[in-house]
C-alpha cells in the first residue's frame, strides 16, 4: 500500500514537508521550523512577561511614593522658581527702601543743620523776638513732621502676578 503524500510547503524553509499548522498566525511549518516557531513564540511571551512586571513594579513605586511623579517634580520646579524671583523682587525692592531711606535721612539731616546754624546765629547774637522764635518754632515742627511722616514712599501692590500661576487641569 503506498503512502499518503500529504506533503506542503514550510513557510520557513519553502520545501516541500510535512507541515503543521500554526493556530494563531494560519501558516504551515515542517516539524523543525514549528520548534523554532514555538521557541520565537515563547521569547515573545516571556519579553511580555517581563514588561507586565516592569509596570507593575512602577505602578507600586508610584503607590509608595507619589512625590517621585513627574507632575509633583515639575510642581516643585515651578515654586522654587516662584521663590527665587519674589526672593529677588524683595531684594530689589529693600534696595529701594535702603537708598530711598538714606537720602531721606541726608535731607533731614541737612534741614536740621541749617535750623541750627540759624539757632546758634540768633542765640549768639542776641537779637531775636517772638517772631524769630515762632519762626524756630515752626521750623523745627515742619522738619520732626517731616521725620515722622516719612509716607513719601509707599508699597504698591500689583493685581497682575508677575510669577506664572499654574493649576492642574484632569481629564478623569
Amino acid at each position: 500500500m503506498a503512502m499518503a503524500n500529504k506533503k506542503t510547503q514550510c513557510f520557513s524553509c519553502n520545501k516541500e514537508k510535512i507541515t503543521y499548522p500554526c493556530e494563531g498566525c494560519s501558516k504551515k511549518f515542517c516539524l523543525t521550523h514549528l520548534t523554532e516557531h514555538q521557541q520565537i513564540l515563547n521569547e515573545e511571551l516571556n519579553h511580555i512577561i517581563n514588561d507586565y512586571d516592569e509596570f507593575k513594579q512602577r505602578i507600586n513605586q508610584q503607590k509608595q511614593n507619589p512625590l517621585n511623579h513627574s507632575l509633583i517634580k515639575q510642581i516643585n520646579q515651578w515654586e522654587t522658581n516662584s521663590i527665587e524671583i519674589i526672593q529677588q523682587r524683595a531684594q530689589n525692592c529693600r534696595e529701594i527702601v535702603i537708598k530711598y531711606s538714606r537720602r531721606f535721612i541726608t535731607d533731614i539731616e541737612k534741614k536740621f543743620k541749617d535750623l541750627s546754624e540759624q539757632i546758634k546765629q540768633i542765640h549768639d547774637e542776641n537779637e531775636f523776638n517772638e517772631i524769630d522764635l515762632n519762626y524756630l518754632r515752626n521750623q523745627l515742627k515742619e522738619i520732626t513732621e517731616e521725620l515722622n511722616n516719612s509716607s513719601n514712599i509707599s508699597i504698591q501692590q500689583d493685581s497682575q502676578s508677575f510669577i506664572n500661576e499654574i493649576s492642574i487641569i484632569s481629564t478623569i
